[in-house]
């Protein structure tokens, strides 16, 4: 992404032209052999579909590798795919590697597109469907139709039509149980810079009274003491004081979380400008993502947050998105998988407001995206050869 296309994404009246810009040049890699485009019209706008294959006979293929982007206002997967397939384009990416293994690739580059088009505040910046719902709640229901729902209220939303859009796309490579279906869900967190401030404010001053309300506070924790070396026991580090209670604390004394806390800080300083990432697996695609992320991780060393846990399993929220899908679904060579990064636009409004007071925001947040859009795509690169 160069400065020009930041400032379309964020000038929000311009964003379908941005729009169309973008289409126009999924549309065009169909000129490229053996890369085919299709798109689907819906109410909320145009879905692009692209396949990179030597045949779009489903009889043919052994394995199949789907990449799935912007189901909410995340667009790392959409300009990582971009940038995968503009490689291909200038030749810097050999189509012939990706094609000599009987492999299908297929890429839903912008699921929302009516979220793309219409950020406002009361939709989190584009966050949702036009009717209010959450894309990624759908998944299970769509492929595990008789699985009960009973913790996700989906009865208020009609099944979105981007769900009937992937299950008709794959439908002849899943019936067939011979063929390995691999899915990346590319999505964006906040929690990562949010828990780092929270824990670097209030750690030192709360100490073991300080209440830990999610796993990813657990697991920053855990990597710094794997990180460091710290001698420090492992069993039982958590504990919660009441079995009701919906936080845990830390079962360490003042000297251990104060030396925890001081390496903390350390590590803050030294991962300052790093892009904070990790990947997400369940039982059937734990093996599988593993190895991947520590492709990624190793390849990427300089750019990514010093991390002993690229990867972990997702275990963390009952909801209907691929992975939790993956592990209800019966289909055996089914392996789903997230990435998350940095969220780049949580508020966009926000983000305009520092483009209008900081003369360096456009070069800044342009490299922290372009990093995570390198993320992607060399994650796409390394999944197409990882089988």
């Amino acid at each position: 992404m160069d400065i020009l296309e930041l400032k379309k994404l964020m000038d929000l009246p311009k964003r379908k032209q941005l729009f169309l810009e973008i289409l126009k040049k999924f549309k065009l890699f169909n000129n490229i052999k053996n890369i085919y485009y299709k798109a689907y019209e819906i109410p909320e706008g145009l879905i692009p579909v692209l396949f990179i294959s030597n045949s779009l006979d489903s009889r043919t293929v052994k394995y199949v590798k789907i990449f799935i982007a912007a189901q909410h206002n995340e667009y790392n997967g959409l300009f990582g795919i971009l940038k995968f397939l503009q490689d291909i384009d200038e030749k810097v990416t050999e189509i012939e590697n990706i094609l000599n293994k009987n492999q299908t690739v297929i890429f839903f580059p912008l699921m929302n597109p009516y979220g793309f088009l219409n950020p406002r505040k009361d939709n989190k910046s584009g966050y949702f469907l036009k009717n209010g719902g959450n894309l990624n709640r759908f998944w299970r229901k769509t492929f595990v139709p008789e699985y009960n729902e009973l913790k996700i209220p989906l009865n208020n939303y009609d099944p979105p039509m981007q769900t009937r859009i992937i299950k008709k796309v794959l439908k002849n490579y899943w019936k067939n149980e011979s063929i390995g279906i691999y899915i990346m869900d590319f999505h964006e967190t906040s929690l990562i810079d949010r828990f780092m401030k929270q824990l670097s404010l209030n750690l030192n001053q709360e100490s073991y009274t300080f209440k830990f309300t999610h796993w990813l506070q657990e697991k920053i924790i855990l990597n710094i003491i794997e990180l460091y070396n710290l001698i420090i026991c492992r069993q039982n580090l958590f504990f919660k004081r009441k079995p009701s209670a919906n936080h845990r604390h830390l079962n360490l004394t003042m000297k251990e979380i104060n030396l925890i806390y001081g390496k903390l800080l350390d590590y803050i300083t030294k991962n300052n400008g790093k892009l904070p990432f990790y990947f997400c697996y369940n039982n059937k695609s734990k093996e599988y993502c593993e190895k991947l992320s520590e492709v990624i991780y190793h390849k990427l060393e300089e750019i990514l947050w010093e991390t002993r846990f690229p990867a972990f399993p997702h275990d963390f929220h009952d909801h209907g998105c691929f992975v939790n899908m993956n592990k209800v679904a019966k289909r055996q060579k089914l392996y789903a998988m997230e990435l998350e990064s940095k969220k780049q636009f949580f508020d966009i409004f926000r983000e305009i407001e520092k483009l209008k007071s900081d003369p360096d925001y456009l070069k800044k947040k342009v490299n922290s995206i372009n990093s995570s859009i390198l993320l992607v795509s060399e994650t796409i690169k390394e999944m197409i050869k990882l089988f």
